[in-house]
């Protein structure tokens, strides 16, 4: 469910915000739906990366430390990550020199179409933004991001943890160490989600039993196996 989030946005400035002068400020409203991510740049700049529907177009926006700051505090779905350089994440997010450090950024939890555990303290994550995929890998696992998101009714925002055995059909070479908090979904990118018995797929990976398919609602469709019950993913299911 969308909500409001709010930032102060720097129209005018020379210099790094805010000490360089002139400064024009804009306080600006938009739809959590519409909030891509947050992060920090050289000096003491801040951006918030956005899709603007007053030109029907992404733009960035400089905005005060003080609002990114607040953040995560006043938006409900916002939530701060560090990037590794370890898992199999493809980098896509907006932290300078990933490849060889780590940055801080600030994603919506809400466009977290999946996030599962690569190793211990990092999950690799596909972050679906108006259609578009994103993925780079965390130090937060699956439980942690839920643990994130309690606050705003965890149980209408976020799967509870579960271990993934399948992607898209492919077996998840690392679910037997995986554990119980081996992967979540946002419910906004669920499209449907079913149980089937003793299917050949399955049964032709060494798996046998009631197996429940989680379809996603992601530009590549992705398909989620576990043997874990939907009754324990999905609350009331």
């Amino acid at each position: 469910m969308a909500s409001a989030i709010r930032f102060t946005e720097v129209i005018n400035s020379n210099g790094n915000v805010p000490t360089g002068t002139p400064v024009s400020l804009r306080e600006t409203a938009i739809s959590s739906d519409d909030f891509k991510w947050a992060y920090s740049g050289g000096g003491n700049n801040r951006y918030v990366e956005f899709y603007d529907a007053q030109i029907g177009a992404n733009r960035v926006a400089t905005i005060t430390t003080g609002s990114y700051g607040t953040l995560t505090s006043a938006s409900g779905t916002l939530t701060q990550v560090t990037s590794t350089v370890s898992g199999i994440g493809k980098y896509d997010a907006p932290v300078t020199g990933v490849s060889t450090a780590t940055g801080s950024f600030i994603v919506n939890l809400e466009h977290i179409a999946i996030a599962y555990l690569t190793a211990a303290g990092s999950s690799n994550v596909q972050y679906v933004f108006k259609n578009k995929c994103f993925e780079f890998a965390i130090n937060r696992t699956p439980a942690q991001l839920r643990t994130a998101a309690i606050t705003n009714n965890a149980v209408k925002l976020m799967s509870l943890e579960f271990p993934l055995l399948f992607m898209s059909n492919n077996r998840v070479l690392n679910a037997s160490t995986s554990g119980a908090s081996g992967c979540i979904f946002a419910f906004s990118k669920l499209k449907s989600a079913g149980v089937i018995a003793d299917d050949r797929r399955f049964i032709d990976a060494g798996v046998t039993g009631v197996v429940s398919e989680i379809y996603l609602d992601t530009p590549d469709s992705l398909v989620l196996a576990t043997t874990t019950p939907l009754t324990t993913i999905i609350p009331g299911f």
